[in-house]
């Protein structure tokens, strides 16, 4: 009722009015009746009429609204004209005049119909979505027809006496219907909801796969990565290894190969030096006796000199003494260390006993660094050994000074100790 009061009460307003107006303007204009209750009793009549038909809801939808409300505009009128009556003593049953505001109450009711009724179902519509979307339903799937309410018949039953239970306490819903389905506006709304659910649906199911698929393909990528990396981790590991051990062949082979002729050396000298013994003995025998005796100490040549060691002899004590103790030099520089001047001493004094063989003082550096920076620094480090060995009056003209950088390593450079086996300078005699 409050409902009901709050929407129709400018236009009861209103009817009641031309009620009242009605047998003011009947007492002035002498509209009074021959017959009592005639034109009364007829209208009660016509009234009954509609009244009936919404007792029994046989009208529903929006002609139930509209024909509900020229019942309520009836009676407000009918009540203004009791009002208007008793001021002038001229009560509805005595003046025929009652037309007059008849017809101005059709006009209310057209006037309702085109303004106040277009605006009724959106404000029942929206307070019915909110209980709907309350109560769990879809908001979508309903309709809204004068004050009745319609469900299709897709709503599941435990469902649907839920929703009814709850669209019936909505103020002004006069009662819900149940419907095939929905048709007009609602229908289609309906629709593209649905359609736009689906494609919503579909667009998140392809999303998800292509997401997906990406996935897959990186984890496969992945793992195609860590097995290539392990791959060539292995190779470069095995590579490493046979190249250490071709290195350490090749030493091996090198070491023996220096013993060998150093030993071939130790014994041709010790052959000739027998033989000269034994001809110097036999020479001795056949000789007089007052002879004069040759020299014990030492064999001379043709010119006088002391005989100069072997080229394997000299390679042999050269890379003995560096073998023992290494020439170092200050970090980063040419400049050789004070105690790697006693090295150098030692050198000199092999060396000197060499004076007939060509020597190549190698330098060598680690792989850190820039590659041309480190050919420069060995060289320069081979060039301060030549020179602090000339000094000490070995011929410079028998040693050449050859950098070699980082070119030719006999360890790994990937440690400490290696990198350190890696700087040093070497002497070959060629």
């Amino acid at each position: 009722m409050s409902y009901f009061l709050m929407q129709y009460w400018g236009w009861l307003a209103a009817a009641v009015a031309a009620g009242v107006a009605t047998p003011l303007l009947a007492a002035r204009f002498g509209w009074t009746a021959d017959l009592e209750d005639y034109w009364l009793k007829r209208v009660g009549l016509v009234a009954a009429v509609p009244v009936l038909l919404l007792v029994m809801q046989v009208v529903t939808g929006k002609g139930g609204l509209l024909l509900e409300v020229a019942v309520a505009l009836l009676v407000a009128y009918v009540v203004g004209g009791v009002i208007g009556g008793v001021s002038t003593k001229l009560m509805p049953v005595r003046y025929e005049g009652w037309w007059v505001g008849l017809f101005a109450t059709g006009v209310i009711w057209i006037g309702f119909a085109i303004i106040a009724y277009p605006k009724i179902e959106p404000d029942l519509r929206e307070r019915v979505v909110a209980v709907v979307e309350k109560a769990g339903g879809d908001p979508i799937n309903l309709d809204i027809a004068g004050r009745d309410v319609l469900l299709p018949t897709d709503i599941e039953q435990a469902k649907r006496a839920e929703l009814v239970t709850a669209i019936l306490l909505v103020e002004g819903v006069r009662r819900v219907t149940e419907v095939e389905d929905l048709t007009g506006p609602a229908l289609s709304a309906k629709t593209i909801a649905k359609l736009n659910a689906e494609a919503a649906a579909k667009t998140a199911a392809e999303a998800a796969a292509k997401e997906a698929a990406a996935k897959a393909a990186e984890e496969a990528a992945a793992k195609e990565a860590k097995a290539a990396s392990k791959k060539a981790k292995a190779a470069a590991e095995a590579a490493a290894h046979e190249a250490a051990v071709k290195e350490a062949a090749a030493k091996e082979a090198a070491t023996k190969e220096a013993a060998a002729k150093e030993a071939a050396a130790k014994e041709a000298a010790a052959k000739e030096a027998a033989a000269k013994e034994a001809a110097a003995k036999d020479a001795a025998k056949d000789s007089p006796k007052d002879a004069p005796k040759p020299a014990a100490a030492q064999t001379a040549d043709a010119v006088g000199a002391v005989p100069a060691a072997t080229a394997a002899t000299c390679q042999s004590k050269l890379t003995a003494v560096v073998a023992a103790e290494k020439i170092n030099f200050e970090r980063g520089s040419a400049e050789i260390t004070k105690p790697s001047l006693l090295v150098i001493d030692k050198l000199t004094t092999v060396l000197t006993q060499c004076p007939a063989v060509a020597i190549e003082v190698a330098g060598h550096t680690d792989a850190g660094g820039k590659k041309a920076a480190n050919q420069a620094l060995s060289q320069r480090r081979a060039e301060a050994v030549v020179d602090t060995l000339s000094k000490k009056g070995v011929g410079a003209v028998k040693l050449t000074a050859v950098g070699y950088g980082s070119s030719k390593p006999i360890a790994s450079n990937d440690n400490a100790e290696g990198r350190n086996q890696n700087r040093r300078i070497e002497f070959v005699v060629k």
